[in-house]
């Protein structure tokens, strides 16, 4: 698997990664994103503003995710404390195509981005979630990130979480 900058001809199969996961997360129970946020119109933005990433293996693309190597307004203000004050990326919208989801690949992705940080010299990166998503907070704590508090974002509270090289 490859992590690389999004196409503006691949912002479907990027947003059919969404709704996978969309989907995935309604099986367990919860909603992470709500039905109007995250659009394919988002994910064109992300493609716009060079923030866009696909995951993709010999079949094409399997996975999407937003990638910020900088500021976040949203990040701005904690409930806690964020364990650097050096600069960070942020992560968004991680989310892999139904056909791909299992097999090491979030380890992978992580792995990737984390590689994609360094190459820019930030060796912090930040990422939130909501308190029902258990997947996405025990990939977190596996990669070594730790768990700074509450931020706002999005409509409601979410978990913030660190990951520092």
């Amino acid at each position: 698997m490859k992590l690389r900058k999004a196409n503006y001809d691949e912002a479907a199969l990027c947003y059919q990664c969404i709704e996978d996961a969309r989907a995935y997360h309604r099986s367990l129970g919860f909603e992470q994103w709500h039905p109007d946020y995250p659009t394919q119109q988002t994910i064109l933005d992300d493609i716009a503003k060079g923030i866009g990433y696909a995951f993709v293996d010999q079949t094409g693309v399997i996975g999407y995710c937003c990638i910020i190597i900088g500021d976040e307004p949203a990040y701005h203000e904690i409930e806690g404390a964020w364990k650097t004050d050096r600069p960070y990326a942020v992560i968004h919208r991680m989310a892999f195509s139904a056909k791909a989801r299992g097999g090491g690949l979030s380890r992978m992705a992580m792995d990737l981005i984390k590689d994609l940080c360094k190459e820019s010299d930030v060796n912090a990166i930040r990422a939130d979630t909501q308190a029902e998503n258990a997947v996405m907070q025990h990939i977190l704590k596996r990669e070594g990130f730790v768990y700074c508090g509450l931020i706002q974002f999005d409509g409601g509270p979410k978990l913030a979480f660190e990951w520092d090289a």
